[in-house]
């Protein structure tokens, strides 16, 4: 079968009530699909790689509580999945996975709005995280820690996966907090 395109394109533009019709509507398709592709690949990045970097700290914990769990390629956990089978080893990532949750909600807009945002109601939420709260706080002394919704998500990254990564290793700075923890419980 030979189809003839230009008779195809005249049609169309028969169709569609004639040229001018069809190229607004088709300047107005274009302006839909362009809001779409240009976002702020700066933000879009920032929240991929924090994701990314939580998720990987994730998988190692998950890991490294269970030295005989297999492939977990083969596996093909999601991140929410990963995140259910470590949150009950301690309270601190029962803790810990509150603000883990809100990044994953955040990474899931943006896969599915195309909108790279972090409202300040995700920005409490992450700040919800008390001992995060309390050790950028006072890491930032005598300033203030930034109030930006995108640093707070990236701080948050960072803490997690330094927590996480003490967590999954017994001779690390996790026991140092666990020992914090279990003195001041003790003492009140």
């Amino acid at each position: 079968m030979n189809i003839d395109h230009t008779q195809i394109v005249k049609r169309v533009i028969e169709l569609s009530g004639g040229k001018q019709k069809l190229n607004d509507e088709m300047d107005q398709n274009l302006a839909r699909i362009n809001d779409k592709w240009d976002q702020d690949v700066g933000a879009i990045g920032r929240i991929l790689r924090a994701h990314l970097f939580v998720e990987y700290f994730v998988t190692e914990c998950l890991v490294a509580f269970n030295p005989a769990l297999g492939d977990l390629e083969k596996a093909r956990l999601t991140f929410s999945q990963k995140l259910a089978l470590i949150e009950d080893y301690s309270p601190e990532i029962q803790e810990l996975a509150v603000g883990i949750r809100r990044l994953n909600k955040i990474r899931n807009q943006l896969a599915h709005n195309l909108e790279a945002k972090v409202t300040d109601k995700d920005k409490e939420s992450l700040l919800s995280v008390k001992t995060f709260r309390a050790l950028r706080e006072a890491l930032a002394k005598p300033d203030t820690p930034s109030d930006s919704s995108m640093d707070v998500l990236e701080d948050f990254a960072k803490h997690v996966g330094s927590r996480l990564e003490s967590l999954a290793d017994p001779d690390s700075l996790a026991n140092r907090f666990q020992q914090a923890l279990r003195e001041y419980e003790k003492r009140t």
